[in-house]
């Protein structure tokens, strides 16, 4: 799995660095010469929804996403599994009907030929980000379901075992 976080971690700076530089000159051009660069919006939009994808996946790996972490905490360790069970089902099967459909909306735009207005490159190269970027989530969903369980599994059995270093363990 190094190889994928290197991977997302690359895609993101190189997105965010593409952004900050195409934004950046475009502003200069406004101000010095009074035009704008007309592939700057199609450019930063396409790399911001890139960025926004893998940046998703990151989060899903460091376990960022927003929780209720508070809440889920107050329940018993069979509870947390099933609860982290329900989530990671409900988490896979919306990533999974992106996947599909952001697919679809790619295979449909190469199909028909579609370009974009200012550059004239092909629109699925850019819409191919949306089905990426979720296949990248569902790994690190899938990844962070299993390592949560395992965790809430040894947990779990230090309790049942009544050692106190055990549960403190446990809970660290």
């Amino acid at each position: 799995m190094r190889i994928l976080t290197y991977l997302e971690h690359a895609i993101v700076m190189f997105s965010l660095a593409g952004m900050a530089l195409i934004t950046f000159a475009n502003v200069l051009s406004r101000y010095l010469f009074d035009t704008s660069f007309a592939f700057a919006e199609e450019i930063t939009i396409n790399l911001f929804v890139l960025s926004t994808f893998v940046g998703a996946s990151i989060a899903i790996k460091r376990q960022a996403h927003f929780g209720f972490q508070y809440f889920f905490d107050k329940f018993k360790p069979e509870i947390q599994r099933g609860l982290i069970l329900v989530t990671s089902l409900l988490m896979l099967t919306f990533l999974s009907l992106t996947f599909v459909f952001g697919l679809e909306l790619a295979l449909s735009q190469w199909e028909r030929g579609r370009v974009t207005p200012a550059l004239s490159i092909p629109q699925w190269l850019f819409t191919l980000a949306i089905p990426i970027g979720s296949l990248f989530c569902i790994i690190r969903t899938i990844e962070m379901m299993l390592h949560r369980l395992k965790r809430r599994t040894k947990g779990a059995r230090s309790i049942d075992s009544n050692s106190d270093n055990e549960s403190k363990e446990a809970k660290v």
